[in-house]
């Protein structure tokens, strides 16, 4: 916010309008506050727990609100079940910028203050503060429901939010506001909501900035940053093998109980995993050292285990021995493998971008977030399988002909390796359809060796 200058804007989450389609207030409720929240009309997890600029977040209720209303995940997804017509506004949005000279110690209080008369006319205010650390622009937003709530639910309409004068109002109460919290710090910064015209200012209005896409793209790599310091376990290569609908779920390790939006796959992974888990246990506290020591064994039972032990091999021994070089083994695997794939998706990141990249980004610039967030990630598939074939290519070049002819008969072929089923071969046996083509044409290249000629004699 510049000296002298506010910005407030009001605006309604309509259930139609916008860019994304329809829209929900469960979403704008996650990007509010940074949570991620899960919606009872779209059946999904929408997701903004991975901000880091939500400093603040709080909700405000009126007198005689019911306890319910204090979950902002039932709360918002009450208002988005109790929404009836296409184009219902859900909400009512207030996004202002709060001037850098008010201390972020005293920013929730203006931010409460300055909800509060909302709150007194009966609407529930969803208050939060953005910031993203470097205090360039800290703002504020308020999400308001648009009925009146009371002890039994929500009522009438608050015709109050939709007056002309209600934007207005707004804007003069932020800036009288500021203004006194600016007093109370020692700044002398004033602000004022009119425009230049009414204050007599000989000057063009500017025009709001926006975002700054650097800026912006600096902020996301900073999130990323910290995402992935403070993120949870990666499936090992076994684990995406094993459980690979689990794998590709947004959570790792899976919890006990299965999420409510898991389909019957997922659900029959997960029960599989949890199995899985039991006889680890199991086997691990088959094999663990017992805690205290047996009680000491008369001598002739002792002498009896040595020449057992003398005379016979130890199984035991060598099975573990055994799973233990399976189990280095399978480690340093999925160490190289995951070196590798980390390095396929850096060079993936570092392509340049192509002009069917382009076009289709562009096609799909106006559609929902998650629209566009497949869209990136099937360009990122389809980048790291060209520099997976490229790599398998190079190795291919590097080895000698005859191997490489034997290797490429490894490559798989995944439709025809399902449909290589046993058949009743030539002599009653099962063999696959791949070896009775084989047969096949070995008995038909026998019978055309074998055939005669019966063309015209020679005279």
């Amino acid at each position: 916010m510049q000296d002298g200058n506010v910005h407030c804007h009001i605006d309604n989450v309509s259930r139609k309008g916008g860019k994304s389609g329809a829209r929900i207030a469960v979403a704008s409720a996650a990007y509010v506050s940074g949570l991620r929240l899960w919606s009872e009309i779209e059946q999904r997890n929408v997701s903004f727990d991975m901000r880091e600029d939500v400093v603040f977040s709080e909700i405000l209720l009126p007198d005689g609100a019911p306890e319910w209303a204090a979950d902002r995940e039932a709360l918002w997804n009450r208002v988005d079940l109790s929404a009836r017509r296409k184009d219902a506004r859900l909400a009512k949005t207030v996004v202002a910028a709060i001037t850098r000279d008010v201390p972020a110690g005293m920013r929730p209080d203006l931010l409460r203050a300055f909800a509060a008369p909302f709150v007194e006319i009966g609407c529930v205010a969803d208050i939060a503060i953005h910031e993203d650390g470097t205090d360039h622009n800290p703002h504020i937003h308020i999400l308001l429901t648009t009925r009146r709530l009371t002890a039994d639910g929500f009522g009438e309409k608050l015709t109050a939010l939709e007056q002309r004068s209600f934007v207005k109002s707004v804007r003069r109460r932020w800036a009288d506001l500021s203004n006194r919290f600016l007093e109370q710090a020692g700044s002398t910064v004033r602000v004022d909501h009119r425009s230049y015209r009414a204050r007599g200012i000989e000057a063009v209005p500017t025009v709001h900035r926006g975002p700054n896409e650097p800026e912006r793209r600096q902020k996301r790599e900073h999130a990323r940053r910290a995402r992935e310091e403070h993120e949870m376990a990666k499936p090992t290569f076994r684990e995406q093998r094993d459980y690979p609908l689990l794998a590709a779920r947004e959570t790792w390790p899976p919890a006990r109980e299965a999420s409510p939006d898991m389909t019957l796959p997922e659900r029959d992974e997960h029960h599989r995993y949890w199995e899985d888990r039991k006889l680890d246990r199991l086997e691990a506290d088959y094999n663990a050292e017992p805690e205290r020591q047996a009680p000491e064994r008369p001598w002739y039972e002792q002498a009896l285990d040595r020449a057992r032990q003398e005379s016979v091999p130890d199984l035991e021994r060598k099975m573990a021995e055994r799973k233990k070089l399976v189990r280095e083994v399978s480690l340093e695997y999925d160490r190289t493998q995951s070196e590798y794939d980390a390095g396929v998706f850096e060079r993936a990141r570092e392509m340049k971008r192509s002009r069917d990249e382009h076009a289709v980004l562009e096609a799909v610039r106006d559609e929902s977030p998650e629209v566009r967030r497949m869209v990136r990630d099937m360009i990122m598939h389809e980048r790291m399988q060209y520099i997976r074939d490229m790599d398998r290519e190079a190795t291919l070049e590097r080895m000698p002909p005859q191997i490489r002819a034997q290797v490429e008969v490894l490559r798989p072929d995944y439709p025809e390796r399902e449909r290589d089923l046993p058949e009743p071969g030539p002599d009653r046996d099962l063999v696959s359809r791949h070896e009775l083509d084989l047969e096949r044409d070995r008995m038909l290249r026998e019978y055309q060796r074998e055939e005669p000629d019966h063309g015209e004699p020679e005279r």
